[in-house]
């Protein structure tokens, strides 16, 4: 019952626009008030959740991003996928996916992609010829890469909540990045091809182009390998594969010459700022998972989960459901949080991987970002494109049941996700049996 009282009140206070961070800091101390605990547990649980070695990896990633960003790596990599693609019909709305792909490899998170692609798709694809609706749509879309593609933020939170192999998480990631990519492009060609939007005459394919502007990106297109090959070899853990990122893009940054003090200030403060409030909301989640598992509210649901399921594949089913609703109120992180800890006692006893678990609720969980009420990625494209809501938000509906297609093939299909870690980094517990 006070499990249920202090969802309920989160959610009343995220409609009544109250800050995420303060909204769910706000409904655990009522919900421990409400439920007789001692509000020292609340400093205590908050404290020791970030005492994490791990976490460390969340603002490196952070910084290396930002200053790939600030240095103009990513009008680089824009460049070289328009080289590549930019000769098919609908060239720059592939180029896109491209670009999002790369640039998921660095980033670590759906907004930076969203804002990054964004400023730069939401001045090329106009001006080309592209509807503005449907290439804000498309760059939304793009960014639920961004915690797919290893490195993620989201990949990082949830295997030390999970109590998983961050590294395993993250290569069980690409799989799924690749397949999403893949079915973004086939709509892409479909909606092309059927003329559901028009689009300019493509550009001839320059093979001169293609080589000088890969010459060109050639550094920065080989950070994410640097990263993965890092990680998958055991030469850093996750958390130093962040330290090794920032170092890397500062030597990309110095050979591009765009290596500045305001770039490098501009980073700084833009990592301090996301780090606090990811930390931040990680420690007060912390805090509310505690009353949920002393309220026992997770071996209930747990309980109640098993009874509905008929084995595995219903349990995922079932999963992907419940996220989805909580997606529809929640932000993706605290969504995460709140359901991982209820969730995951069930999956385990199902005999389901928590790598493969992880993978369908971070990407599960990314698609709220396309959708109304909450739908960050929505204001962010409003923000940059002018797009009016209603617009974008339907223009995102075709974009939104490609992906949830995905969605179920992932979830039916864990080989999509496993195979790669399984062969890379094999699970000591897995060959015991």
């Amino acid at each position: 019952m006070i499990s249920a009282m202090t969802i309920a009140l989160f959610i009343l206070f995220v409609l009544l626009n109250i800050p995420v961070s303060a909204a769910i800091g706000l409904a655990t101390i009522i919900g421990l008030v409400s439920g007789g605990y001692d509000l020292l547990s609340l400093p205590q649980h908050m404290v020791a959740s970030v005492k994490s070695i791990e976490l460390m990896a969340i603002p490196f990633f952070i910084f290396a991003a930002a200053l790939m960003n600030a240095m103009q790596i990513t009008h680089r990599i824009f460049d070289f996928a328009t080289a590549l693609v930019g000769g098919w019909r609908g060239g720059l709305a592939y180029s896109n996916v491209i670009a999002g792909m790369i640039f998921s490899g660095i980033s670590g998170a759906a907004v930076a992609d969203a804002a990054a692609l964004g400023a730069i798709s939401m001045k090329e694809m106009p001006r080309a010829g592209y509807p503005k609706p449907f290439s804000a749509a498309l760059v939304i879309a793009v960014s639920t890469l961004g915690p797919i593609i290893p490195p993620s933020i989201m990949m990082v939170v949830y295997a030390i909540t999970a109590n998983v192999s961050i590294g395993r998480l993250f290569i069980a990631g690409i799989g799924p990045g690749i397949v999403i990519g893949g079915a973004l492009m086939l709509l892409i060609w479909v909606m092309v091809r059927f003329r559901f939007v028009e689009t300019p005459a493509p550009t001839p394919f320059n093979w001169g182009h293609l080589l000088r502007t890969t010459r060109q990106t050639f550094l920065a297109l080989l950070a994410p390998v640097v990263i993965i090959w890092g990680m998958i070899s055991g030469w850093v853990t996750p958390t130093e594969a962040g330290i090794m990122a920032i170092f890397y893009a500062l030597f990309v940054g110095a050979v591009y010459r765009t290596l500045t003090w305001p770039a490098l200030f501009e980073s700084l403060e833009a990592t301090v700022e996301a780090s606090a409030l990811i930390l931040y909301i990680i420690a007060v989640s912390s805090a509310l998972s505690f009353l949920f598992i002393s309220e026992g509210s997770a071996a209930q649901l747990s309980q109640l989960m098993t009874s509905l399921s008929a084995g595995k594949a219903s349990f995922l089913l079932i999963a992907n459901v419940l996220l989805l609703v909580l997606g529809f109120f929640i932000e993706t992180l605290p969504a995460m949080l709140i359901a991982v800890p209820l969730l995951m006692p069930t999956a385990l006893a199902m005999g389901v991987d928590p790598t493969h678990f992880g993978v369908v609720v971070i990407f599960n969980l990314m698609l709220g970002i396309m959708h109304p009420p909450i739908g960050i990625g929505l204001f962010i494209l409003i923000a940059i494109s002018k797009v009016p809501y209603g617009k974008l938000a339907r223009a995102c509906i075709p974009f939104i049941v490609c992906l949830l297609i995905v969605l179920v093939i992932i979830t039916l299909v864990p080989e999509i996700s496993m195979w790669l870690p399984d062969l890379l980094m094999p699970d000591p517990a897995k060959l015991r049996h």
